[in-house]
């Protein structure tokens, strides 16, 4: 299971909380990925790309449930190494409201460049991928909520 979205769409909270409700699941946050800061935004981003695709290879756990927002050569590598290890691929693109993205909510304030980031992630379609499975607006649910909701989805 797959969480995209653009930043500040919730993919960490109710990829935690999707995971909570899943059995044997561990839960996986793209963001921790111990690159080191001084490197260039790509170069940080392939390495969390290549720490997600061994952890899929080496996952033991029937779920896995990652937050990490996806471009379609991203995807792609993911897709590649689930079917690599016989695993499905679901995708669940996480979108609320382009104001409710930049608004400050869930215990986060946002810098600029992160409110300039998420219009531009929104310009980019990361909140509306082709490869969606489910596309979930989070703009009025929590973190609680959403999880719940991809769940049921999840059990048909």
């Amino acid at each position: 299971m797959h969480i995209n979205g653009p930043i500040n769409s919730g993919k960490s909270t109710v990829g935690a909380a999707l995971a909570a409700l899943l059995p044997a699941a561990r839960f996986i946050d793209g963001d921790d990925h111990d690159a080191p800061s001084h490197l260039p935004y790509t170069e940080q981003w392939a390495l969390a790309l290549a720490r997600l695709t061994r952890l899929i290879a080496q996952a033991q756990e029937r779920y896995l449930v990652i937050a990490y927002p996806l471009e379609q050569d991203s995807y792609e590598q993911i897709l590649a190494a689930c079917r690599q290890r016989g695993a499905r691929l679901r995708v669940v693109t996480l979108a609320p409201t382009l104001t409710a993205a930049q608004s400050d909510r869930g215990g986060r304030i946002l810098t600029d460049w992160e409110r300039q980031r998420i219009a531009q992630m929104y310009l980019e379609g990361y909140a509306a991928r082709p490869f969606s499975d489910l596309v979930l607006d989070t703009s009025a649910t929590d973190a609680q909520a959403s999880a719940c909701l991809i769940a049921q989805w999840l059990a048909r």
